[in-house]
């Protein structure tokens, strides 16, 4: 199997992350570069990870012609521009979510894409690759609970992990995960935001910034979603989904590990941070990765980065207009049209 050389752009928490699962995780695979625009901290992870070359621009890491493969995990406004700059380059990428901040950003991948006849564009939804939740789809295939009609998922924060200076950063940065994650579920686009409300949390945000957001959808089988995002629930972090259909019910991401009672209490542990509850899924997102560039198929894919954008920008407008809003999604591109799992 030839060796994978991959380049990391954005060495902080997720770009560490990601590096390390590829050097010790990742089968055939050595990161040769790694990019920055702290130095110092580009250089602690390379040296970490024996990397040969460290850069201050990302661009100039793509540009290498010893890097076969990038890996973007520098803030999220930089996303969309070095993704285009590794489809230029010919380059396979993955990209951290979300894909862009803006959806005609992520459109403008996926037309590049198209023309290039190739998918070369991975997003970073690990929620995909947790155990947990490929169980939950593979009952959901099986059908075990029947036809699915109502998708009720919460996703809780001890804090919010960025600064957001709008609704629409939490939306594009938090949410975005559960608008992927519904759709992949249900394997249906989202056909209308039917509300969105908020209220901020954390007194500290500014005024109009909500921290705390309810999201309902409509899906185009007909089925109905709701979301609870919530940035500020201070004791922990829990990601989860109940799955309602005509049969049963099939739920993923309820509290689990040790069980203590003690003191008139029954209690269980709840993860600190996302990093801890989807350590497994990191890694194994990151694998499949190195294998979907060797097949040529990566998956999630630019079109799951861009339909979910546009699913965050609807649910934008209902939130400032108090209105339904619907989804003007496009027919996806023959090139999208396989599904890994």
């Amino acid at each position: 199997m030839e060796e994978l050389r991959v380049g990391v752009v954005g060495a902080g928490g997720m770009g560490s992350r990601h590096a390390r699962n590829l050097v010790f995780r990742g089968p055939g695979t050595r990161v040769v570069a790694v990019a920055d625009a702290d130095v110092a901290r580009a250089r602690a992870l390379a040296a970490e990870c024996g990397a040969a070359r460290v850069y201050e621009d990302g661009r100039q890491l793509v540009e290498d012609p010893e890097v076969d493969a990038v890996v973007v995990a520098s803030p999220d406004p930089t996303h969309a521009g070095y993704v285009l700059a590794c489809l230029e380059a010919g380059k396979p990428v993955f990209c951290e979510k979300p894909l862009a901040t803006r959806a005609d950003e992520a459109g403008a991948i996926v037309q590049r894409e198209v023309a290039l006849g190739r998918r070369l564009v991975q997003v970073g939804f690990q929620r995909r690759y947790d155990p947990e939740f490929r169980a939950l789809r593979r009952a959901l295939s099986d059908g075990a609970v029947g036809r699915p009609v109502l998708y009720r998922a919460w996703h809780r924060n001890v804090r919010a992990a960025f600064a957001p200076d709008t609704s629409m950063a939490v939306l594009v940065n938090a949410a975005i995960h559960d608008l992927d994650e519904i759709r992949w579920l249900s394997g249906q686009e989202v056909d209308v935001v039917h509300s969105v409300v908020g209220c901020r949390v954390d007194p500290s945000l500014a005024e109009g910034v909500y921290d705390l957001q309810l999201i309902q959808l409509g899906l185009r089988d007909g089925a109905l979603a709701l979301v609870e995002l919530n940035l500020s629930a201070a004791y922990g972090y829990e990601v989860g989904i109940e799955v309602s259909g005509d049969r049963g019910t099939v739920t993923a991401g309820l509290p689990g590990g040790v069980v203590t009672r003690a003191e008139g209490r029954c209690t269980r542990a709840v993860p600190p941070d996302w990093l801890e509850r989807f350590d497994a899924a990191y890694a194994a997102e990151v694998v499949a990765w190195v294998d979907h560039v060797r097949r040529g198929q990566p998956w999630p894919n630019a079109w799951d980065g861009y339909a979910s954008l546009v699913v965050a920008e609807a649910c934008a407008e209902a939130l400032a207009t108090g209105r339904p809003v619907r989804v003007a999604l496009e027919a996806t591109p023959p090139l999208y049209g396989q599904e890994d799992g």
